[in-house]
């Protein structure tokens, strides 16, 4: 009885810290995989160390939109419909999307292809993915600087 005590024991830990770890990013099993989305968009990314690195079938948490608040709005724009954006981190976002955010706010300036521009409240969590000629990009909103020369490349997949 104790060892079947014991083993359940030993198994939940261990369970525990996988998720933990896998969650935390420690176990990148995926690293080879991107998600693929609808449009094949090309752009550049600029990191927050500066370092610029051009990708196709670029996503945004594998989709082929960003989707940001301007106050309590949710704005969903088409990675297309873009010229550039500029994130900056910020805590001037209203409590009631901080949850929404993942505590995570940054301020997304976005400039549309028409010349407009829009001020969005973004998750910084979240994931920016390409594909280079020589392998796979993956970084987090929160630590890119700028995207830009946004590019629709073909045509659009219809579902």
């Amino acid at each position: 009885m104790k060892r079947v005590l014991y083993t359940a024991c030993v198994l939940t830990v261990m369970t525990f810290f996988t998720h933990r770890a896998s969650a935390m990013g420690i176990f990148q099993s995926d690293v080879g995989y991107i998600p693929m989305p609808s449009a094949n968009i090309s752009l550049t990314i600029t990191d927050n160390l500066g370092v610029r690195t051009t990708v196709e079938h670029a996503s945004i948490d594998g989709k082929d939109y960003i989707a940001g608040y301007e106050g309590l709005i949710l704005n969903v724009i088409p990675l297309k419909n873009i010229r550039s954006i500029s994130f900056t981190k910020t805590t001037d976002a209203p409590k009631v999307l901080m949850e929404k955010l993942d505590n995570n706010p940054l301020m997304a300036i976005v400039h549309l292809k028409d010349n407009t521009q829009l001020s969005l409240f973004v998750d910084g969590s979240l994931i920016c993915y390409g594909k280079t000629p020589y392998g796979y990009v993956r970084i987090k909103l929160a630590l890119i600087d700028r995207i830009e020369d946004l590019k629709l490349l073909g045509k659009e997949k219809t579902p």
